[in-house]
């Protein structure tokens, strides 16, 4: 009901304000004409367009991306700030598009005139959104809630919070006042938040509602979850209720994978012959053995991988860890010790630069990794986890994350789990692309690295 409601709201928010966004092109065109550019003639709109291909989709990109749609009930100066933030990044984008295509002094003039009027545009429509919300123009649906007690009182309150979706609370009724309520007419939904004990009492309760045709719903509070997000699916007529601590919107998945894939292969590509082929040359010529190491490696849920490395130890490194167990300097199932006799001298230099990842591209085009996520751990380490460490397997795991920008081996081995599971509870496209940018300085800096 409140999710249908606000994916509505939210994807008609999104068309309209890619709507104001062209308008405020053609308008920022008819107001460059007012202002004259000594040297520089101001052409037909059709040369410009250029600017408005890349407006559009960048602003259909970064506001969602920004979450200007996400939290409708925030208070209003929440909003115009969240936009305020999306428009000026997508501004930052526009100018560094433009600047590398053209520096024309017209150019430059219709962008930013587009860039204000849209702000405008799009403040202004906000604030006549919530005027219109609040005197109840929209469509409104009129709620009942049957139950007693304070979970029902509770949820009351949350139908409350949620007005700007169009939700109107008629009041709180016992089971014995459900029939006068819905014969009086004026409902259009009935919610019912009770125990699974008593749920067979309502059974004429759902019954009335179906002859009446009132939209009859149950509060699904029955068992106990603190992390995890509910939702209800079907599945050829049989109802799911499903509880889950990771991502569970696939469209944005999909795009994730997608987005890994694209990014992989250019990296790849452009690294091959300025990178990968040069390190692969330097690692064969100053030690024995090959030159990529491979290893299992626990991935999504536990699942087993062979994970690609360029070789940075002696071949022979494997059987050497167990003489060097007792010089670990990190705390937890991990093993990484600053002076390992078996790191050889490129292979301290490419570890240096993580520049021994790179062929975990590969690993990220087979559907093994993402771009971002939590590090691939070995089967040895998983078996020492504590319980709750174990739900950083939850998402398929990445060649950078937060504790790859955190400190890397300069964090405990507890906040390096606690990181993992931050990264999960909060993951959007957003939070993968603010890591990957962060990555950039921490690996060329070479922060944390061993």
């Amino acid at each position: 009901m409140i999710d249908q409601r606000k994916r509505i709201f939210a994807a008609s928010q999104w068309v309209t304000d890619l709507a104001l966004t062209t308008a405020s092109f053609f308008l920022a065109y008819r107001f460059r004409l007012l202002f004259e550019v000594e040297g520089h003639t101001l052409m037909s709109f059709r040369i410009y367009l250029w600017i408005l291909a890349i407006i559009l989709p960048t602003w259909a990109i970064l506001l969602p991306a920004f979450q200007v749609y996400s939290e409708p009930a925030l208070p209003p100066w929440r909003q115009i700030l969240r936009l305020s933030k999306a428009i000026g990044f997508a501004g930052l984008v526009m100018a560094a598009l433009q600047y590398f295509i053209r520096q024309d002094a017209s150019n430059r003039l219709v962008a930013v005139f587009t860039l204000v009027i849209n702000y405008i545009l799009l403040v202004s429509y906000r604030l006549v959104l919530l005027k219109v919300k609040k005197h109840g123009a929209l469509d409104v649906r009129h709620v009942a809630v049957i139950g007693s007690g304070p979970a029902a009182h509770e949820f009351s309150q949350t139908i409350e919070n949620h007005r700007a979706w169009g939700l109107k609370l008629v009041g709180v009724f016992k089971q014995e006042e459900v029939r006068s309520l819905l014969e009086a007419g004026g409902v259009d939904e009935l919610i019912l938040v009770a125990g699974r004990e008593s749920l067979n009492e309502f059974t004429d309760t759902f019954l009335l509602c179906e002859e009446l045709g009132v939209t009859a719903r149950v509060v699904l509070n029955f068992f106990p979850h603190s992390i995890a997000r509910m939702e209800l699916h079907e599945l050829e007529g049989f109802p799911l209720l499903s509880f889950s601590t990771t991502p569970t919107n696939e469209a944005l998945m999909f795009v994730r994978r997608i987005l890994d894939v694209i990014l992989s292969s250019v990296m790849l590509g452009l690294a091959g012959p300025l990178i990968m082929l040069p390190t692969a040359i330097l690692i064969k010529l100053t030690s024995r053995g090959p030159v990529l190491f491979q290893q299992q490696r626990c991935g999504l849920n536990g699942r087993v991988f062979t994970m690609y490395k360029f070789r940075s130890m002696v071949n022979n490194a494997e059987q050497q860890r167990f003489e060097l167990e007792a010089l670990n300097e990190m705390d937890g199932p991990v093993f990484k010790f600053s002076s390992d006799p078996r790191v050889t001298v490129i292979g301290r230099l490419i570890r240096r630069f993580s520049l021994d990842e790179f062929p975990q591209f590969f690993n990220v085009l087979r559907g093994d990794m993402s771009l971002v996520g939590p590090r691939p751990p070995l089967p040895q380490e998983v078996a020492r986890y504590k319980r709750w460490q174990r739900r950083r397997l939850s998402m398929k795991p990445g060649i950078t994350c937060l504790w790859q920008i955190s400190g890397r081996n300069e964090v405990s081995f507890e906040d390096w789990m606690k990181l993992d599971l931050t990264y999960i509870d909060n993951w959007s496209l957003l939070l993968d692309l603010k890591i990957l940018l962060k990555t950039v300085p921490a690996v060329l800096l070479g922060r944390g690295a061993k």
